[in-house]
């Protein structure tokens, strides 16, 4: 199993750079549930909203008309780097990975099933940083998978997270939430009412 992180295909990004990827090993991935910790390299990180699809077919050289078969579930994931590390290693004409690819810097929530007009936003301490579009981005994301395909095979259990959100600089005690933009259920796990309007997150995570 690999994954794969579009590293900018975000809304007001050029073509020629949104078809730009980067891979993450085994031990950056984990699941929702424990806070995320900054490395001891940084007092800062910088978290962007980056759902992943899941592949459920092998495939090569996928055409964006064959896309949508290659996958069926979405899960929200929030993907942690570090600019100033990052930073410096542009400086000095070096790899970006150890940027990216540290332990836990891709948390993942549950899969659920794909919807592609869904929106997805994330909070931090309450406020809305950020928002999450299938159709806001340079490439669809069939059009990100038919580029990662032309040179990786893809295969069952990747992981993909083909669209990800404009960074937002997240701290120690910050807390951030994905809400789910049609999820119709609440915190107390009754249908969304005027009674109760708080809609519950689909992913939290406690920076430490």
């Amino acid at each position: 199993m690999k994954t794969i992180i579009m590293a900018a295909n975000v809304a007001g990004a050029s073509q020629s750079n949104a078809r730009a990827w980067y891979f993450l090993p085994d031990s950056a991935i984990s699941n929702a549930g424990k806070p995320f910790f900054i490395p001891e390299t940084d007092t800062v990180a910088e978290a962007v909203l980056a759902p992943v699809i899941k592949i459920n077919r092998l495939g090569k050289t996928i055409a964006p008309r064959f896309g949508h078969r290659y996958y069926s579930e979405l899960a929200p994931a929030i993907h942690f780097r570090l600019p100033e590390v990052r930073r410096r290693l542009l400086e000095e004409g070096l790899p970006a990975d150890m940027a990216y690819s540290f332990d836990r810097s891709l948390i993942i929530g549950d899969f659920l099933p794909f919807n592609p007009e869904e929106k997805l936003t994330m909070t931090l301490n309450g406020a809305e940083c950020a928002l999450w579009k299938a159709d806001d981005a340079p490439l669809s994301i069939d059009e990100a998978l038919a580029a990662v395909s032309s040179s990786n095979t893809m295969k069952m259990g990747d992981i993909f997270a083909p669209i990800v959100s404009q960074g937002v600089k997240v701290e120690i005690g910050d807390t951030l939430e994905v809400f789910l933009s049609n999820l119709k259920s609440c915190a107390c796990g009754e249908a969304l009412a005027s009674s109760c309007e708080s809609p519950a997150p689909i992913l939290s995570v406690k920076i430490k």
